[in-house]
């Protein structure tokens, strides 16, 4: 397990971590039962909201529940981040049957990840060592005396080396957005911080599609001027000319901005945005279709339906079904 050290309260992040080994994509979760999957799943959502923000699908999990998932074989590989997930009130003291794989897996995953009572399980497999770790108060004497050269930390959340503990299951969302921010930049971590609700949002949150090419633009005052323009002209289009008369540059200017920076051309990046407007819409009003048709800028459902199709494989109609129950009946 290549040991790196990663400091959740330093920004940016990245700057802190010479090597990325340490910080994998590609996640195993092991919840201790079926009581604590809950947890496991909120962390995945932070995964599934990263990949929706960033537009890539950089992140991806798998997740098992109990002991007995290790029957079959290792669950963990050199390149994955591996994330143990128990409760605040009991222990999770490894059985002995499946301690060797346990401690198979910890040794062999890039970076290991110990939520709540998790943290026992390291410790009874002999891998710990000396480590910082966040430990919540119901676990803090049975760790002093288990593991008496590890270090508690007050902190919520703490990464040591290639080691990452949260004290419970509500803590451990933190400390997803923490290695998301780490591995993807402190513009990642503080966007996704407010689109999952973690901190008061503000009135330039936008929408998912917006946040993405905003990251792109790495904070070029006029390609991000631009899309802000673009997000608050929805419905009343604007052309490339008149965004690049508001913002007093050229068009050329603009269009070169878009090409160097997003790999776009303004007009398809203006489409995004109206088309990520259109899907919300969709999924959470019951506006009628050429209604949203016109919110959205486009001139017709028809034009509509041709560029959704293309950008996101189906039909607004088919958006619109399953977000309210179209699926249950399919």
């Amino acid at each position: 397990m290549y040991l790196d050290t990663l400091s959740a309260t330093q920004a940016p992040v990245p700057s802190a971590i010479h090597c990325r080994r340490s910080l994998s994509g590609d996640f195993v979760f092991l919840s201790q039962d079926e009581t604590v999957t809950f947890a496991a799943e909120a962390c995945i959502d932070v995964l599934r909201s990263a990949n929706r923000l960033t537009g890539e699908d950089g992140y991806r999990w798998t997740h098992h529940i109990g002991e007995d998932c290790l029957e079959d074989g290792p669950i963990c590989g050199p390149d994955q981040t591996l994330v143990l997930v128990g409760g605040v009130d009991n222990p999770w003291r490894p059985s002995q049957e499946r301690l060797l794989d346990l401690r198979a897996c910890i040794r062999n995953a890039a970076r290991v990840c110990v939520v709540g009572a998790a943290v026992f399980v390291p410790l009874a497999a002999g891998v710990l060592g000396a480590k910082q770790l966040s430990v919540h108060p119901n676990f803090r004497p049975g760790v002093r005396e288990t593991g008496r050269t590890v270090e508690l930390t007050e902190g919520a959340t703490c990464h040591h080396k290639a080691l990452s503990s949260a004290v419970s299951p509500t803590a451990a969302i933190r400390m997803m957005v923490e290695l998301v921010g780490a591995r993807d930049g402190e513009f990642t971590r503080a966007t996704l911080t407010k689109y999952l609700g973690l901190s008061d949002p503000d009135e330039d949150i936008g929408m998912a599609e917006h946040w993405r090419y905003k990251r792109l633009a790495q904070g070029n005052l006029v390609i991000s001027d631009a899309l802000k323009i673009m997000l608050d002209h929805l419905e009343d289009t604007l052309s490339v000319g008149q965004i690049a008369d508001i913002l007093e540059v050229s068009p050329r200017k603009l269009e070169r901005g878009f090409r160097d920076l997003l790999n776009q051309t303004p007009l398809k990046v203006y489409r995004d945005l109206r088309l990520d407007r259109a899907r919300s819409l969709l999924a959470q009003t019951s506006m009628p279709m050429n209604e949203i048709s016109v919110a959205c800028g486009f001139s017709n459902v028809t034009l509509m339906k041709k560029w959704f199709i293309e950008k996101y494989g189906e039909l607004p109609g088919q958006v619109r079904q399953h977000a309210f129950g179209g699926m249950l009946r399919a």
